[in-house]
């Protein structure tokens, strides 16, 4: 037998074989959940759910559908999806805040600089407020005298006189909040100070 008819062979067994395996007919291709093949012009419903490939008349496949995801399997997609955007959000932050950085800043003494600005309106706020706290306190001890002396006297202190007092109190209270809200803003200036000097030098290179 010659190369010529061998070779005629095989492409024929070749293409019985692919008859047998893909129908010429056929379109649709797919595996059910028990693992059978299926083939036909219509997608079968035993299939309808783990997805399916598009065959042309040659029996290649040109489309492919996956198989419809559990509840689980969305769940979890959107899960991914989540922590990945939430990732994407602080590379963009970073990368926006390190543009504002160079923008703003020509060298470390400027940083430094703004961070002293801030400081000092800082403490000048918080000036004001112990000022405003010893006044207060003067009057206070005032009105904390003339209601004991009252009641050396065996007398009640008057009412207002406990209502002043309360209400001098209440002030006290709110100005050392606010003092003490400040001196933590001071602690956050220098603190983002010290990382923005950082990064502006690992930025530019700096040692």
């Amino acid at each position: 037998m010659n190369n010529r008819i061998l070779t005629f062979l095989k492409v024929f067994t070749g293409l019985v074989l692919l008859n047998q395996a893909i129908p010429a007919h056929a379109a649709i291709k797919c595996k059910d959940k028990d693992g059978n093949w299926h083939f036909g012009d219509t997608l079968p419903p035993e299939c309808a759910q783990e997805g399916y490939q598009e065959l042309n008349e040659q029996g290649m496949v040109v489309d492919e559908t996956e198989a419809a995801k559990t509840d689980e399997e969305i769940a979890e997609a959107k899960r991914l999806a989540v922590i990945e955007a939430e990732k994407k959000r602080i590379e963009e932050d970073a990368a926006r805040k390190d543009q504002i950085l160079l923008d703003t800043f020509t060298n470390v003494d400027d940083i430094n600089m703004v961070r002293d600005g801030k400081l000092s309106a800082l403490e000048t706020s918080i000036t004001l407020a112990e000022k405003r706290n010893e006044k207060l306190q003067s009057e206070m001890d005032k009105l904390i005298e003339q209601a004991a002396a009252a009641e050396r006297e065996g007398k009640a202190p008057p009412e207002h006189l406990e209502k002043d007092i309360q209400k001098l109190k209440r002030q006290i209270d709110n100005n050392n909040a606010f003092i003490a809200e400040k001196r933590q803003e001071q602690e956050a200036v220098k603190t983002e100070a010290e990382q923005d000097v950082a990064r502006f030098k690992e930025l530019k290179g700096i040692e």
